[in-house]
Formats: C-alpha cells, sequence, structure tokens
C-alpha cells in the first residue's frame, strides 16, 4: 500500500512540477517585465484575495469535507456519490455567486483591508486588477470541486496538472498583450486560465461519467458534510488570515516588500506543492477509506517519511544555495541588485519553515479523513495570534523587516504541527513523527556543504554559461551525494519505495 501511495504521489508531483516549472517561468516574465515595484505590488494584493477565497471556500474547506465524504459514497455506489455531488454543487454555485457579487460591489474596502499601507495610483490599480480578476474565484473553486471527485476516482492528473494551464496562460497574455494593457495583461491571463482549468476537468469527468448536475434538494448527508465546512471555513480563513497578515505588514515596508515576499514563495512552493499538496491529495480519499486504526496510521506515516525525505533537503539546498538559484531566474531586466538580496533573505525564513508548512498540510487532512474538524481549527486561531505578535517583533523589534515576515511565518507553523502532533496521541500512542526531520536533516548536511561551495562558485565567476552549469552540477551532486547516503544507512524511504 506504502508503494501505492508513492506511485500515485508521483503521478501528482510530476504534474505539479510542470506546473511549478511553468509558474516559474510566468513569474521569470513578470519579473523582468515589471520588477519588484509600485505595479506588481498592486498585482500581487489584487491576485492574492480570489487567491485566498479560493483557498478557503474551494481548496480549503469545501474540499477537506467535500473529498472525503465522497470517497465513502463512492465506496459504497458512483450513483449515489453523484448525486451527492450534484447536491453540494448547487450549494458551492450559490455561495460562490453570492461572493462574487461582494466582492465585486466592496473591491475599495477589501484592497483597504487587505493592505492598507497601499496610497495613491497604486491603491487604485489593484481595486480596477481585483474587480477584472474576481470572475477567476468562481472558475477555479469549481475547478477544485471538480477535482475532489476525480480525487475521489483517485484519478489525480488533470486535478494537478491543470494549473499548467493556467500558468501558460498568464504567460502568454503578458508576452503578447503587456506592450498594449500593461498590468491588465495579467488580470486577463488569469481569467483566461481559469477557463482552461475548467475545460480540462470537465473533459476528464466526461471520460469517467461523472459529471454531476445540480440538484435542488439537500440530504442529510449532505446537511451533515457542510456542517463540517463550517469549522473548515473558518480552519482555513485562519490560516489564510496568517498570510494576509505578511501582506498587510509588507505594505507599510519599503516598496516592493510585497513583491519580495511573493518572488521568495514561489520557491518555497515548488517542493511544498510538489511532495506536500501532492501526497496530502492522495491520501485524503485514501485515508478515509480505511476500515482500521492500524493501516490508517501505517499510510499516515509513509506520507509523512516521503515528505520528510524530500522537503528537508530541498530546504537545506535553498537556505545555503537559494541566492545563486534567484539570480539566474530573476535578475534580469527590472530585477535590480536590492530586490534580489531582500528576496534571498525572505526565501531563507521561508525556507525554515518548509517542513513545518508541508506536515501541516498532511496532519490537518489525516484529521479531518477522521471527521475531526474542530481540532485543528482551535489550533489555527490560537497560533494565529503568536503569528501576529511574533511577526510585530521580528519584523519592527529585530528590525529584520520584510525577512522577519517570512521567519515568523515559519515559527508559526512549527508551533502548529507541534500541537497537532501532540493532540494525534490519542489516535497513535506512538507519535513518533517528530524524530523524521531530526532524522533527514542530518542526512542532508552534505548537502549543505556542496551548497556553500557551490554559491562560491557560482559568485567568483561571471557569465551565464558558467552560472547555469555551476547550478546544475550542485544540484546533481547534491541530489547523488543524498540517495547515496539514503541507501547506505538503508533507510526507511528506500525499502518504502521497493516494497512490492
Amino acid at each position: 500500500m506504502s508503494k501505492s501511495i508513492f506511485r500515485s504521489s508521483i503521478v501528482v508531483s510530476g504534474s505539479i512540477f510542470a506546473s511549478r516549472v511553468f509558474g516559474l517561468l510566468r513569474d521569470v516574465i513578470i519579473a523582468s517585465s515589471f520588477g519588484a515595484s509600485s505595479t506588481t505590488d498592486a498585482f500581487f494584493v489584487a491576485f492574492r484575495i480570489p487567491n485566498l477565497l479560493r483557498r478557503i471556500f474551494a481548496e480549503g474547506a469545501f474540499s477537506s469535507a467535500f473529498t472525503p465524504a465522497f470517497a465513502k459514497k463512492l465506496k459504497a455506489s458512483k450513483r449515489e456519490a453523484l448525486k451527492f455531488a450534484g447536491e453540494f454543487l448547487t450549494v458551492l454555485l450559490f455561495s460562490l455567486s453570492l461572493t462574487l457579487l461582494i466582492g465585486e460591489l466592496l473591491a475599495p474596502y477589501v484592497i483597504k483591508l487587505v493592505a492598507p499601507g497601499l496610497k495613491g495610483t497604486s491603491y487604485l490599480e489593484a481595486i480596477k486588477l481585483l474587480r477584472e480578476m474576481f470572475p477567476y474565484i468562481l472558475m477555479v473553486s469549481l475547478v477544485a470541486f471538480f477535482g475532489g471527485i476525480l480525487n475521489g476516482f483517485e484519478h489525480f492528473f488533470a486535478p494537478a496538472f491543470s494549473t499548467v494551464l493556467f500558468n501558460l496562460a498568464i504567460i502568454i497574455s503578458a508576452l503578447f498583450l503587456s506592450g498594449k494593457m500593461g498590468v491588465e495583461a495579467l488580470a486577463v491571463g488569469v481569467v483566461a486560465g481559469g477557463i482552461l482549468q475548467l475545460t480540462l476537468q470537465l473533459i476528464f469527468l466526461k471520460k469517467l461519467k461523472a459529471i454531476p448536475k445540480p440538484l435542488f434538494s439537500i440530504s442529510e448527508d449532505v446537511k451533515k458534510t457542510l456542517k463540517n465546512v463550517i469549522p473548515g471555513i473558518f480552519g482555513f480563513a485562519v490560516r489564510q488570515v496568517s498570510m494576509l497578515i505578511d501582506t498587510i505588514l509588507a505594505s507599510f515596508l519599503k516598496v516592493g516588500a510585497i513583491s519580495y515576499l511573493y518572488y521568495a514563495n514561489r520557491f518555497v512552493q515548488l517542493p511544498l506543492g510538489m511532495f506536500a499538496i501532492g501526497l496530502s491529495q492522495v491520501l485524503l480519499p485514501r485515508l478515509s477509506k480505511k476500515n482500521s486504526r492500524k493501516e490508517f496510521n501505517r499510510d499516515l506515516k509513509a506520507g509523512i517519511t516521503f515528505c520528510s525525505a524530500i522537503v528537508i533537503p530541498a530546504a537545506v539546498g535553498l537556505i545555503f544555495f537559494g541566492k545563486p538559484i534567484i539570480d539566474i531566474v530573476f535578475n534580469h531586466g527590472a530585477f535590480s541588485e536590492e530586490a534580489l538580496n531582500e528576496t534571498y533573505k525572505v526565501l531563507i525564513g521561508y525556507s525554515l519553515g518548509l517542513f513545518f508548512f508541508s506536515a501541516e498540510k498532511i496532519l490537518t487532512n489525516a484529521f479531518y479523513s477522521l471527521n475531526e474538524y474542530k481540532l485543528p481549527v482551535k489550533i489555527s486561531a490560537y497560533t494565529l495570534i503568536f503569528n501576529l505578535l511574533i511577526n510585530l517583533i521580528l519584523c519592527f523589534g529585530f528590525h529584520l523587516g520584510v525577512m522577519g515576515l517570512a521567519l515568523g511565518t515559519s515559527l508559526t507553523s512549527a508551533l502548529n504541527v507541534f500541537a497537532l502532533l501532540y493532540k494525534f496521541k490519542n489516535y497513535d500512542e506512538k507519535n513518533d513523527f517528530w524524530k523524521l526531520p531530526l532524522r533527514y536533516t542530518l542526512l542532508s548536511l552534505p548537502i549543505a556543504v556542496t551548497s556553500l561551495i557551490g554559491s562560491k562558485i557560482y559568485f567568483g565567476f561571471n557569465g551565464f554559461t558558467v552560472h547555469l552549469l555551476t547550478i546544475t552540477s550542485v544540484i546533481i551532486i547534491s541530489a547523488l551525494l543524498y540517495f547515496a547516503i539514503l541507501l547506505l544507512t538503508k533507510d526507511r524511504v528506500i525499502s518504502l519505495i521497493l516494497e512490492e
């Protein structure tokens, strides 16, 4: 079964990797065209809002409550599962339509709430962009809902790969429309990308004969699932509010601070999206179908093991070799030397919490699959207060600026994970998950040494060819060293991959 988890996660991870590559290319084009300026600050603030609502209502609360319930229904009957999905779809469409209307009407107040430090033309530009991009929340929320149905059938490719189309749409819009439309070209790309994502989901659902039709009735099972959505909304809202705190505080810092957070986060999202999110998508429907606690704990631990073995060495690489990577990817055109240094500082702050971001996602979904929705919400609410305080202390008290925001987010996520693991004792008496990050951190030390040497070589020579060769060599050597160490130590992740 662990091997099945690994194979399924590879499918998702491969799709997400392609998405992240196109996402990185998208951001390279944005960075080289607009740099880190008041214009990009306006776009990233505006784009964050529909993205935030998508995570709360679609990929967050709705999907986390809907997917395990749909998977259990599907195990018994496809007909009943699709009926359940049709009733759920009606509620989702009503909620999204209302959200879209409110968002369009209250756009100025939303921008003022999210980024109160934006002034003048940046503020007006953000309002305009938000109104243009808000329809994206409707389309991408349906994408997440249909993706939940596909995941219930244990079809993971289309939901993960759809964001490739999204990024491709923005790239094409930026390249061919930015000369005439400026930053509004990015808004056009966002909406077009949402349409392409939705189309892809429907194509695969049609092949499975699993496109749900809205049903204007609500069964007891749907009502029960909707009750689970409510704490889920609060839980994901708290988590996203934590991200908004960063944006709000960054809006009071120097121009470009919001963009530094965004650009650094792109590199963190690559391993996080490929492995943590990929594994959590695979594990959620699978854990929901488990009949025994022993099988549940075994698959959960296998998932965290896979995640730790990949995410931790990736974090070490980003900490010690992140600056050369940012330099070769973003340091072109309008992207300045100051932007390079500031983005790297933020990347260090985020990378320190990469494992905790990953474990938090997996553990939260594990509790959801057990129909335990309130506990993660309570923990997130308490840690939100800590997040605000630690951000203020690090950002303004210790004068770390924008780096302090990233570091505060990492510390908050660590606190959340420790609390979740402590509560998990009720489900697993051994609860030895905490040993995994310690082990893989030690096994990743050679990556740190290789990265430090590679960084000195990179900045010791000029020329794109030399720089590209250095980065490629460091990544390959680090990967080979790490894999050799796993083999020599007979690490558990090797046996999990190879087991029959």
